[in-house]
């Protein structure tokens, strides 16, 4: 009987996507591993590993040899405070069914704190956005390109007034009261 190693069953159109995606948000991007394909990447904040795995159960198999193999390597570089955010991230496009064996296995994978944080993810998809999706906690917000300008709040009442059915005189005469001081009793 042939077996296939889990080398093989990575899912490299994932570790493609999470190469990219980890390179744009300013990560050192690295490929590693003798077994397992894994993306090592690193910046300011996180030390980072990715496996995409194509199947659930070959990501379950495949943590603990991962998880190995990283806790060497972070072992062997002097990595200081950063050692502490280090974490392993577990991918595979196959979504969870309502199996309790295979549901009590990824629970275990992501409340396992020893050594480095895991989190594991299942049903990403082989796009971009699925995979920033999956790797959020490392990924910076968007922002928007240019700033927002203040519009005046009395302003922004009176367009609301009136876009709400006020009858355009009574709103402006509504926001003035108001602006000086006065009372809708003035207004009416």
């Amino acid at each position: 009987m042939k077996t296939t190693s889990l080398s093989s069953r990575s899912d490299d159109e994932l570790l493609g996507f999470t190469k990219t995606v980890l390179s744009e948000q300013g990560f050192q991007v690295e490929t590693m591993g003798e077994n397992i394909e894994l993306i090592l990447a690193e910046n300011n904040y996180f030390v980072v590993a990715v496996a995409a795995m194509n199947t659930i159960r070959n990501l379950i198999l495949a943590e603990p040899i991962i998880f190995e193999s990283l806790s060497q390597r972070i072992e062997s570089v002097a990595l200081g405070p950063k050692k502490w955010d280090t974490y392993l991230v577990l991918l595979t496009q196959e979504k969870s069914a309502e199996d309790n064996a295979v549901t009590r296995d990824l629970y275990a994978i992501n409340h396992d704190t020893s050594g480095v944080r895991r989190i594991a993810h299942t049903g990403v998809d082989p796009t971009p956005e699925a995979v920033r999706h999956a790797l959020a906690p490392f990924i910076e917000p968007v922002t928007l390109a240019t700033t927002v300008a203040h519009t005046d709040a009395l302003e922004s009442l009176l367009h609301t007034l009136i876009s709400h059915g006020v009858d355009e005189e009574l709103a402006q005469r509504a926001v003035t009261a108001f602006e000086q001081g006065g009372s809708l009793d003035d207004v009416l």
